[in-house]
């Protein structure tokens, strides 16, 4: 019996580690594409989940809402912060803070 559990529990860790990797590279594609609209350079490896919470969609269903920062740099040696929120595996959200142009 214990073998079953512990089988079940590393499924559900691999499981658990696949989901997180899939809303990851959905916040690194929303992110890169964010940056070429605004035409700065996305910095590839900098994305980080920061946080996650519950919320009410606009249909009144409880969603996971997951906020994942990046940086990306307008001349090659200052860094600057964005930022990609998703509400399940859908792009709420992408902001990037203000930046100078030299």
């Amino acid at each position: 019996m214990s073998k079953v559990i512990t089988l079940l529990l590393l499924g559900l860790a691999v499981y658990y580690w696949s989901l997180t990797q899939k809303y990851k590279s959905i916040a690194v594609r929303a992110g890169r594409s964010r940056c070429n609209e605004a035409g700065v350079q996305f910095l590839d490896h900098t994305v980080v989940h920061h946080n996650k919470k519950l919320i009410k969609d606009s249909k009144g269903n409880w969603r996971i809402a997951r906020k994942y920062l990046f940086e990306f740099t307008s001349t090659g040696e200052q860094r600057y912060q964005g930022s990609v929120i998703l509400i399940g595996s859908y792009v709420a959200e992408t902001e990037l803070e203000p930046y100078s142009i030299n």
